[in-house]
């Protein structure tokens, strides 16, 4: 009679193992489980009937195999989820003000601010202004400044409404250069997705996510 569990018990595990070929051929799950069981129940000797708290111990753990199993089918939705969660919030962005890493100036008005976050303090700076054609349009000269974020009124009265770019070399009370980080600010049109990753549009430019500094609401 051991021989025969024994042995039914080998063929309900190939036969549960070879139907859950598609995940993983080394784990059991809970139809496994339940086949090995009944094989059991089926096969037991019936002047010699399985004890019912080793059924009872067997069922326990069925349903511990099915809770986990369920744990594990929720937890691997999780981050399916949690990214849909974060793209809707993006959403949101648009309309605010954001500031992110890049060196492009929209000017339409007279003026128009140049954002950039300096290192340490500097004692002199210059910004060139350079138009869509990369032709030089300006030049204006920065006073000494603190480290940290800083900006430029530009007067652009004169120039073409459009889209410029600008790069600026700073020089340290030491006299030693200054590198300068270069800002965009402006408000988010646009949010897009490339490979997973957020990118919001900034005056025309898609920026990455990564490379925002700050995010402002704007109020009405």
């Amino acid at each position: 009679m051991a021989a025969a569990i024994q042995n039914a018990l080998n063929t309900a595990t190939s036969t549960a193992t070879t139907s859950a070929s598609g995940s993983n051929k080394n784990v059991l799950g809970k139809d496994a489980f339940m086949t090995m069981m009944v094989a059991q129940l089926k096969n037991q000797d019936p002047l010699n009937p399985m004890d019912g708290t080793a059924f009872l111990s067997q069922l326990a753990q069925f349903s511990s195999l099915e809770q986990m199993q369920n744990l594990n089918d929720t937890m691997s939705s999780l981050p399916s989820v949690m990214n849909n969660f974060s793209n809707a919030q993006m959403v949101g962005l648009i309309g605010s003000e954001a500031t992110a890493s890049g060196n492009i100036i929209h000017a339409s008005g007279a003026t128009a601010k140049i954002n950039y976050k300096l290192p340490s303090d500097i004692q002199n700076g210059v910004i060139k202004i350079y138009n869509s054609e990369g032709s030089l349009v300006d030049t204006v000269a920065v006073g000494s400044q603190k480290a940290g974020l800083q900006n430029m009124i530009w007067n652009c009265s004169g120039k073409t409404a459009g889209t410029y770019t600008y790069e600026m070399t700073a020089t340290g009370k030491n006299g030693a250069a200054v590198t300068v980080n270069s800002l965009i600010t402006g408000s988010v049109s646009g949010v897009s997705y490339k490979n997973g990753d957020a990118y919001l549009t900034i005056n025309g430019q898609e920026v990455a996510f990564a490379d925002i500094v700050s995010i402002n609401k704007t109020t009405n």
